[in-house]
């Protein structure tokens, strides 16, 4: 689904999850977004892709601040399959046919467009395996200077304190948003420590992990324009 619109306590420890599955009507501090903002904003007509689920305050809100807001709900990609370690019965291992690869991560989204990707939660659902795939994606849509901001958990979720399905974001300020539930089937959710992400996301530089008052880590990542 594409959507056009128009109109401090730092840490880098490994271990972290939100609280609990819940409305944040009160909203919760993303001094990130707001910095990246600041920056951004001071384009012409700053394009802002939103991977989120569907938020239309989100793409009011942005709009009215001046940016031009896509959004993208991203099909969850399915994890590589493994190679078969014995034979099926009846069957050498060399007779059997290997399983098909799932499709290639891939946003709807032209090369080097957006100023700034809005990930949220969505890396914690992409297989680990995967995520160096879901990386280059990011890094193919961002222009030459561009930004993301990702939240993450960084150990397994266990039932009762991690989101089952992406959240919705609700950015209310620049500087605070609204977590809430996405309704809809359960998913897997991995527990990607930040150096998995960090490598993962290369070549995209982090420019600081900020943890929030949920045990969320906030990443900036940011886009290095190329020499020459």
């Amino acid at each position: 689904m594409k959507l056009p619109w128009s109109r401090e306590d730092s840490s880098t420890g490994l271990f972290g999850r939100p609280d609990r599955e819940s409305n944040d009507d009160e909203g919760q501090k993303c001094p990130g977004l707001a910095k990246i903002l600041e920056k951004i904003l001071r384009e012409d007509k700053p394009e802002i892709l939103d991977l989120g689920a569907f938020c239309g305050a989100t793409a009011v809100y942005l709009a009215d601040r001046g940016a031009r807001v896509s959004v993208e709900e991203l099909e969850i990609p399915a994890p590589l399959p493994k190679s078969p370690s014995k034979p099926a019965p009846g069957k050498s291992l060399r007779a059997q046919e290997p399983a098909e690869p799932p499709p290639p991560i891939r946003l709807d989204q032209p090369d080097g467009k957006f100023h700034l990707i809005l990930i949220w939660e969505i890396a914690d659902f992409v297989p680990t395996e995967r995520l160096s795939e879901f990386g280059a994606e990011i890094h193919r849509v961002l222009v030459d200077g561009g930004w993301a901001l990702l939240l993450s958990i960084s150990d397994t979720p266990t039932d009762g304190h991690a989101a089952r399905r992406p959240p919705r974001y609700r950015v209310m300020q620049d500087d605070q948003v609204a977590r809430e539930p996405n309704d809809g089937p359960a998913m897997k959710r991995y527990g990607h420590n930040p150096r998995q992400v960090e490598r993962a996301l290369e070549p995209l530089a982090v420019q600081g992990i900020h943890l929030q008052r949920n045990q969320l880590r906030e990443f900036l990542l940011f886009k290095r324009a190329r020499s020459g």
